[in-house]
């Protein structure tokens, strides 16, 4: 049994990747993890609200709800597929909870759709899948 966990924001490039594992793996003995990291709540957003706490609650969890949601397409591709698979939504910095995650749950594989920015870009802005080339010692696959 083959473990993938599959880093998924909702873009066409993410979809590519689901669809370059779906092609290229025995999915008979292929168990996904689908992953949608989203932004931790800043203190900007809720300093000066009434109740802080609560509303950084509120906030996180209509994150979560909305990453469940944006995860619909690639869930309805697996189950198409007849892939076995979990969804997950966390919160945090994407490249370390990408990390973090394949340990915790054991991944013999990441699977990331980039963006192809290009080099310029990617040294400006940084890159997920640039980040966690670095922090993971698991065998990634990026799809473009």
């Amino acid at each position: 049994m083959t473990i993938a966990l599959i880093a998924f924001d909702g873009s066409e490039n993410a979809m590519r990747a689901i669809d370059e594992v779906l092609n290229t793996m025995d999915t008979g003995k292929l168990h996904v993890h689908l992953l949608y990291v989203c932004e931790p709540v800043q203190m900007n957003e809720v300093v000066f609200n009434e109740n802080p706490l609560l509303d950084m609650l509120s906030i996180k969890k209509a994150r979560e709800e909305a990453g469940m949601v944006l995860l619909t397409p690639a869930k309805m591709r697996l189950e198409s597929a007849g892939v076995a698979f979990d969804a997950y939504v966390r919160i945090g910095n994407p490249a370390e909870v990408i990390t973090d995650f394949s340990r915790e749950y054991h991944c013999d594989l990441i699977v990331i759709g980039t963006r192809g920015m290009g080099a310029i870009k990617n040294l400006l802005l940084g890159s997920v899948a640039s980040k966690v080339i670095h922090l993971t010692e698991k065998p990634l696959l990026l799809v473009k």
